[in-house]
């Protein structure tokens, strides 16, 4: 029996500042939500890898003010080899991807 990939969004929160892989095949980052008080910034890279997030990578960039925003952004962007977030500061936002 083969696998079937996860069907709908998955959602994953950004608390700490770091490279994570969320995704070594192709995903699509449906939205980014941002709610609350926080400065920093989380960028999303069509990579497999943490090794690839260079500028030519980049996808999408959520940049955190110091104000409080309680809002989501629709993003709706394919990563076709896979999908790694980089966070700097102290970034606090959930997304969703599929």
């Amino acid at each position: 029996m083969s696998s079937q990939p996860t069907s709908g969004d998955q959602f994953t929160s950004v608390s700490a500042a770091g490279s994570v892989v969320i995704s070594d095949k192709g995903a699509t980052l449906q939205r980014v939500i941002i709610s609350g008080t926080y400065v920093g910034s989380v960028a999303f890279y069509d990579s497999a890898t943490v090794a690839g997030t260079a500028g030519t990578n980049l996808i999408y960039t959520a940049v955190l003010p110091g104000l409080n925003l309680n809002q989501s952004v629709d993003i709706h962007v394919y990563g076709r080899i896979g999908l790694v977030y980089a966070a700097l500061g102290t970034p606090v936002l959930t997304f969703t991807w599929s």
